[in-house]
């Protein structure tokens, strides 16, 4: 037994095994972890899009409109002194 040295690891893949990791490597191929993922992403921004919406839509509602005078001639403001 002392006679024997270690080779390093057993490749014990099938054929059907090394060609799904080469799709998946190559991009061909998205594991279902990942399809998960980008559809939990693809929801969040949903979600935060319609937010988004209802908030411009609020803010819509609720801003005043500037009277035309205010538009045209804004208020007088002061300007520092200078020598």
């Amino acid at each position: 037994m002392s006679d024997l040295e270690y080779s390093g690891k057993v490749k014990t893949q099938t054929f059907k095994q090394f060609q799904l990791e080469r799709l998946i490597r190559d991009g061909k191929v998205i594991p279902a972890s990942k399809l998960a993922e980008a559809k939990e992403q693809d929801l969040q921004r949903i979600r935060d899009f319609e937010s988004s919406m209802e908030d411009e839509e609020r803010n819509q509602r609720s801003a005043k409109v500037t009277p035309k005078d205010k538009a045209f001639n804004p208020p007088l403001t002061r300007v520092r002194f200078e020598d």
